[in-house]
């Protein structure tokens, strides 16, 4: 069997890492007290970052913008 090595990959926004296992790229994200969900994009894993943070009552961080 064959082993797979994961490289963690920084990112622009906040909260979110990539992770490079055999040349596939996904991204997650880390909040604490919030399960690592994976996504396909960058951008997709850094608005549901911010959602997260809005529903508790914080201001997005990332894509999002509060008016």
């Amino acid at each position: 069997m064959a082993v797979k090595t994961a490289k963690h990959i920084k990112s622009k926004y906040k909260h979110v890492r990539g992770i490079l296992v055999s040349d596939n790229t996904y991204w997650t994200i880390r909040i604490k007290g919030v399960a690592e969900t994976t996504f396909k994009t960058e951008h997709d894993a850094a608005k549901a970052v911010d959602l997260i943070l809005i529903k508790k009552g914080k201001e997005p961080v990332n894509v999002l913008v509060r008016k």
